[in-house]
């Protein structure tokens, strides 16, 4: 009988105890934290404009060159030189600035996603994933 009560407010004390325990909070597959956050500077495209001013430079120089048939074979060379010169150094003046965000999922995944804006992110914000970009949570 002792025993008996006892026992009986512990379990009551259990029983009570646990009907209150918080729930579990569901995974948000979506939702992580930032883990590193890159500016990377990389040569932008090069249009049509900087391909034909490069290839009529080029088609100049090579016109300099030789006599003849030469003379022709140097002109087309300069010119296709010219336009891919053209197209590089025009990319080179039009650099364009991404931001790699990594971030660490609730799930455990870790996944890198760039943004054409400095999204104003650092290391261990904790953020969403939402319309191909993060927002801060």
């Amino acid at each position: 009988m002792k025993v008996i009560k006892f026992l009986l407010p512990a379990i009551l004390a259990v029983t009570v105890t646990g009907a209150y325990a918080q729930p579990k909070r569901a995974v948000c597959a979506e939702c992580g934290t930032v883990t590193a956050v890159k500016m990377i500077e990389k040569d932008g495209e090069g249009s049509a404009a900087g391909i034909v001013a490069g290839g009529i430079a080029g088609g100049l120089l090579g016109h300099q060159v030789g006599g003849g048939t030469g003379k022709t074979l140097a002109t087309v060379a300069g010119a296709a030189g010219g336009a891919y010169a053209g197209k590089k150094i025009e990319g080179k003046m039009n650099k364009v600035k991404e931001w790699h965000v990594t971030v660490r999922y609730e799930t455990g995944k870790v996944g890198t996603v760039v943004l054409k804006n400095d999204p104003n992110l650092r290391n261990g914000d904790h953020v969403k994933r939402e319309h191909g970009g993060l927002n801060r949570i």
